[in-house]
């Protein structure tokens, strides 16, 4: 009897701690379902917001197309035109108009362009006044003011554009400042800022061309003619910037293509190149269409009397759409150049005076690093 009973409760005992076991390995498989699922709802939920994002991004990116297409394509031919030569002359958007219009971009380009005057400077348009700093910051002759640096800067503003106009009575003080000599892609440029640091200089703005590709150079190679101080720094290419702009020994702004054997015949002593000219012996280029696209801007410009145009225009903002070069021309015979050439521009568009950025600029880190800069020196006092 007592035996029965002690295997009825032995087998109690196993009953319990199976159903005990039964019970555990049930909780096990309800908690891994559990995170099965919630692993499955939380991918789930991510892969339908990564839909989401996908299917608004292609979106945007269609409606885009279709507006840019859109605008390419007309109605009007001149906003199309407009458009087309306003991307062609950014770095990364030059492929743009080419998925729309293709071989109609070629024509886009040709049908708005500047014709230049082939002709070279007439140094005796120019006469460079003497200047003291010490006794006079008043012009008599042209009721201007000037501060202790002989610099005058004012805002300037057209319908699809705001700027600076910098002006230097002097033309020895402005010479072109270089990141480093001698130049090499192994060591990036300066910014604008730091290459007036380096020189103890008040101000000035971007100079010439610079290896660029997609708009990813550092600033470290330039191309085409650099002069600093009377020394050639770089040779005239055969490459697209083979228009030069610079102040020979008697100061005056020489603007033309020149060849290395050219600049020295010429005796250049502070010189970039760039491009198109704007101006030559008060002729302005012939504008052709819209000359050219809305984008910032950078020129240099001098006067009769000698005072350099220093301009900077900001571009591809809310409240400055950009200038072409129809409007540079403008400006340039407002102010009373008598010879004046467009420099580098868009996100290398940038002016500096006694420490502070005049202009708002685009680049997103401030100024870009560049190998040459127009700066201006201190007034002797």
């Amino acid at each position: 009897m007592a035996s029965r009973n002690s295997e009825r409760k032995s087998h109690t005992r196993l009953d319990e701690e199976q159903l005990l076991r039964d019970h555990r390995t049930l909780v096990e498989m309800e908690k891994r379902e559990k995170k099965r699922v919630r692993r499955a709802w939380h991918w789930g939920t991510f892969r339908h917001v990564l839909l989401v994002l996908l299917t608004l991004i292609l979106a945007i990116v269609t409606i885009v197309v279709m507006v840019v297409g859109q605008f390419l394509r007309g109605p009007s031919p001149t906003a199309s035109d407009l458009v087309v030569q306003t991307l062609m002359e950014s770095s990364a958007l030059k492929f743009v108009p080419y998925l729309f219009l293709f071989e109609k971009t070629d024509e886009a380009i040709q049908r708005n362009t500047l014709v230049v005057p082939e002709e070279a400077t007439d140094a005796s348009l120019v006469t460079v006044r003497a200047h003291s700093f010490a006794d006079e910051t008043g012009d008599a002759e042209t009721d201007e003011v000037f501060d202790k640096n002989g610099v005058r800067i004012e805002e300037v503003v057209g319908p699809t554009y705001r700027g600076y106009m910098m002006i230097v009575r002097d033309p020895a003080q402005v010479i072109v400042g270089v990141s480093h000599n001698p130049f090499s892609k192994a060591h990036a440029g300066k910014k604008v800022n730091d290459i007036i640091a380096s020189y103890d200089a008040v101000g000035g703005i971007n100079a010439g061309a610079f290896y660029d590709a997609n708009g990813t150079g550092n600033g470290g190679e330039p191309l085409g003619l650099v002069y600093s101080d009377g020394k050639r720094l770089n040779r005239a290419d055969n490459g697209a910037y083979k228009t030069v702009v610079g102040f020979d020994k008697e100061n005056i702004l020489r603007v033309g293509t020149y060849t290395s054997d050219d600049a020295e015949k010429i005796g250049l002593r502070d010189a970039v190149a760039f491009g198109p000219a704007l101006i030559v012996n008060g002729k302005a280029a012939t504008i052709k269409g819209n000359s050219s696209g809305l984008n910032p801007r950078s020129a240099i410009g001098q006067r009769s009397d000698g005072a350099v145009l220093l301009l900077a225009i900001d571009g591809r903002q809310a409240n400055s759409f950009g200038a072409s070069y129809a409007d540079l021309i403008k400006v340039m015979q407002d102010y009373g150049a008598v010879n004046a050439c467009n420099l580098d521009g868009g996100s290398s568009t940038v002016m500096y005076y006694e420490g502070e950025q005049k202009n708002d600029g685009m680049a997103i880190s401030a100024s870009r690093r560049l190998p040459t800069a127009w700066i201006v020196k201190r007034g002797e006092n």
